[in-house]
């Protein structure tokens, strides 16, 4: 049934990162990769990843240093922005709709960011040491070697 007073209905299989995913694969800038530290999904602009999908039901965005900065405030008071050491990249848990539309926002927000970022002469930032949740698993680099 689809009734459209009672919003998107999903088929049970497709889950939000399926949604998120099929929302933006047809964007120019964005293409559909498997992520370099081998977990999950990931999407990239150029060769740099701007967001990893470590598992269905999160997201971790790279918006770079100082958009985060610009942003904090507002992104911490967002029920789905989990709380992380200060840092370029953001961790989202997608719960629902509403989650998954912030993402598909700061998916655009991070290609934006990070054009930017690749057009300028300032060195990129270091990703957070840690990917997938697991801080071990140290990430190094540039974020276009982020996540090896």
């Amino acid at each position: 049934m689809n009734d459209d007073t009672m919003g998107p209905i999903r088929h049970q299989a497709r889950t939000l990162t399926d949604h998120v995913l099929d929302q933006v694969r047809g964007w120019p800038a964005l293409r559909v990769c498997r992520a370099e530290c081998g977990t999950g999904r990931a999407l990239a602009v150029g060769t740099r990843q701007i967001v990893h999908f470590p598992s269905e039901n999160e997201a971790e965005v790279y918006l770079t240093g100082p958009v985060v900065h610009r942003m904090r405030e507002v992104l911490l008071r967002c029920g789905p922005v989990l709380p992380e050491p200060p840092g370029p990249w953001i961790r989202l848990r997608l719960g629902g709709d509403s989650d998954a539309e912030l993402l598909i926002s700061l998916i655009s927000v991070a290609i934006k960011a990070n054009t930017a970022a690749a057009n300028s002469t300032a060195a990129p930032t270091p990703a957070p040491e840690r990917c997938c949740g697991d801080s071990k698993a140290a990430r190094r680099g540039p974020p276009s070697e982020v996540f090896r």
